[in-house]
């Protein structure tokens, strides 16, 4: 007697999959949708390799291990219920313990994990995919994004008085996640921005920066304008203080061309502004009228003044 080969327990993926009302088909009906079944999972497992795998017959369909990614799994599933209209098929997709006599083509597979996930494509339907409440707990552990995408499907009871939980992917609700994670990523973007300037406003008000130092030497006198705002006479005025940053600065002196000149100052810098004004030219004077000539001599005349003439 032939020994009976060491069952290897492990937890997998299983996608059952179901063709409905198989059992009141006709005999060569059942094998060609058998047929297109096995093609239909073959082409979908092409890219996955064979130790990922054990594909397992059923009774009124297939059963599909899928060791690893649950979101490969649940992936491999749905492109196995939808890839073909004209086989429709009912789907059931668990995550659980299984016992394995070996792992490859001859591997006889039997367990919980196995019996859940026909469970769950009995009471599924053509158009939805129903996944078990530990396959969604193991896909929430991996991918959240993705279980976020799970909705409830409501609880059902088997013929042994079972109770079941079951999910289905709903696209909407995947969306609706997608928007709030969105939202709270602005919202915190927002926030971080928010404290940012709050926290620079409040640094400025608490520690703020040093202001610049102008020393002016200005010959002879002058008035200094920063920013078109006047800010005292050179001399008694030899240093002022600037806030840091860019400035217009203009010295003035009645009869003497305006000097304007624009600053860039650092806080703490210091900075020499020197100027001389040229010296105004001495008014001139006005010239004095040339002196009147005398008048000419008139001899007659004075003779007659002499004689007492008229």
């Amino acid at each position: 007697m032939l020994p009976m080969p060491t069952a290897l327990p492990v937890h997998a993926n299983v996608a059952f999959l179901r063709i409905p009302q198989f059992d009141t088909r006709a005999v060569a009906e059942q094998a060609s949708l058998k047929e297109k079944l096995e093609a239909r999972t073959q082409e979908a497992l092409a890219g996955l390799p064979a130790a990922d795998r054990i594909v397992l017959d059923a009774d009124d369909g297939l059963a599909v291990v899928l060791f690893g990614d649950p979101a490969r799994a649940l992936r491999i599933a749905q492109a196995l219920r939808s890839r073909d209209s004209a086989l429709p098929l009912q789907a059931g997709l668990n995550y659980g313990p299984l016992a394995l006599t070996t792992q490859g083509t001859e591997a006889r597979v039997f367990g919980d994990g196995l019996s859940a996930a026909a469970a769950a494509a009995r009471f599924a339907s053509p158009e939805r995919l129903l996944v078990t409440q530990d396959f969604a707990v193991a896909l929430r552990h991996r991918h959240p994004e993705r279980a976020a995408e799970l909705a409830e499907a409501g609880d059902f009871t088997d013929t042994r008085v079972r109770l079941h939980s079951f999910y289905t992917p709903d696209p909407r609700k995947g969306i609706a996640h997608r928007r709030r994670l969105l939202a709270y990523g602005l919202g915190g973007v927002a926030a971080i921005l928010l404290l940012g300037v709050v926290g620079r406003e409040a640094r400025r008000v608490l520690f703020p920066p040093l202001p610049a130092v102008l020393k002016l030497l200005i010959k002879p006198r002058g008035e200094i304008f920063i920013d078109g705002i006047s800010r005292g006479h050179t001399p008694p005025l030899l240093e002022i203080d600037v806030p840091a940053g860019r400035h217009v600065i203009q010295l003035r002196n009645p009869g003497s061309p305006m000097l304007e000149t624009t600053l860039d100052l650092k806080p703490g810098e210091r900075t020499t502004l020197a100027h001389t004004f040229p010296r105004p030219d001495p008014p001139k004077r006005a010239k004095a009228p040339p002196p009147k000539p005398p008048p000419e001599p008139d001899f007659w005349g004075d003779l007659k003044k002499l004689f007492g003439g008229s």
